[in-house]
């Protein structure tokens, strides 16, 4: 799937941060399909390897599960975000609007819904990348065709 806008000078670099492996696997040929728009630098199925390579790959979008195997991925949200100056897009099977909420009040740039489409998803990453997270709360949920972050 090629989404249609311009691609910059340099691609996204995505680090994506999920405990199921088939998924970050499928993210990654989707994500990577993109290129040169983005590509995946990394992939973390835990709290200890998102906070190394968020450190290590300085990545310029963190994708991340908000459930990591049990563990609430907003409890190190914001020692995530000290490390590294990515922007961070919330994707989750997790359809409490309370806790999105809560992830842009602490600096998540948006949610994605894990049954939104692949398009929007992408959408989602492209606009996460060039906003100006906290500027607004963006949720994207899966009934929406557009995103609006």
């Amino acid at each position: 799937m090629t989404f249609t806008s311009a691609a910059p000078a340099n691609p996204i670099r995505i680090l994506l941060v999920d405990d199921q492996p088939a998924l970050l696997w499928g993210l990654e040929l989707l994500i990577d399909g993109e290129r040169p728009r983005m590509t995946v630098i990394g992939k973390a199925q835990d709290r200890d390897a998102a906070l190394r390579l968020a450190t290590q790959t300085q990545p310029d979008l963190i994708l991340l599960d908000l459930d990591l195997a049990g563990e609430l991925s907003l409890d190190f949200l914001p020692e995530l975000l000290s490390l590294s100056p990515a922007r961070i897009l919330i994707f989750t099977g997790v359809y409490e609007g309370p806790l999105h909420e809560r992830a842009v009040r602490e600096g998540a740039c948006g949610v994605v819904r894990k049954d939104a489409s692949a398009e929007a998803l992408l959408q989602a990453i492209s606009r996460a990348y060039q906003s100006a997270c906290g500027d607004q709360i963006s949720h994207i949920a899966s009934q929406s065709n557009a995103p609006s972050l």
